[in-house]
């Protein structure tokens, strides 16, 4: 009896908010099968270890740290006709800030390219990218995510134009602020940005002891 192996894929995304982009990292593939092609980052499940640990091993390898948002996106089988290469895979998606990410920590061959322009990836790993990014905005609408992709004090302007890459619109200043000083776990701090040419905003940060899980951001 032939067997499955099981591989699993991240659809690792980081807000770039210097550049305002949403961003995927990529690696590229060192050997066979599509040597030289920006795939996934992924690997294999051992036998002693479970989907989930497999891929925080691989967010670990790949950014350098370990405590980043990490959720299960879906299950896949590989239509592959031949026996001795028939594969499943569980596809992961996880949210990091860029900003204070620490990019030497990452292997070599990885590259962090725009969602909205990034090479084709092999397999079926272009799929699994569009899926996490439509999974992200389900999400966004239910559970204060969005705030995994910002650095820990953050400005109403920044909060904003993440949301408009994410949803790709604008949003009317004013009831934008309306909407997200609603909401309880949103804390103004008393300070304001640092080192900027315009005036200064006030910086805010997310309080998860505030959250109620009925309040929706959008």
């Amino acid at each position: 009896m032939i067997y499955f192996r099981i591989a699993v894929d991240c659809v690792i995304l980081g807000y770039d908010n210097t550049a305002g982009q949403l961003k995927v990292l990529l690696t590229q593939r060192i050997q066979a099968p599509e040597e030289g092609q920006w795939a996934l980052p992924g690997g294999m499940v051992t036998q002693t270890e479970s989907f989930e640990a497999t891929a925080k091993s691989i967010l670990k390898r790949e950014t350098g740290i370990g405590n980043i948002y990490l959720r299960q996106l879906q299950a896949f089988s590989l239509t592959d006709d031949s026996a001795e290469n028939r594969m499943a895979s569980v596809a992961y998606f996880s949210l990091v800030n860029l900003d204070t990410l620490d990019i030497e920590m990452g292997t070599q061959n990885s590259q962090w390219f725009s969602t909205a322009n990034y090479p084709e990836p092999p397999f079926d790993h272009g799929m699994k990218v569009q899926l996490a990014l439509a999974r992200v905005k389900e999400v966004v609408r239910l559970e204060p995510i969005v705030y995994h992709l910002l650095p820990t004090k953050f400005t109403l302007n920044q909060l904003q134009r993440l949301c408009e890459v994410l949803f790709n619109t604008t949003f009317d200043n004013r009831n934008f602020r309306k909407k997200v000083k609603k909401q309880a776990h949103l804390e103004q701090l008393n300070e304001l940005e640092q080192n900027v040419s315009h005036r200064p905003g006030h910086l805010y940060r997310f309080n998860p002891e505030k959250y109620q899980s009925e309040v929706t951001l959008f």
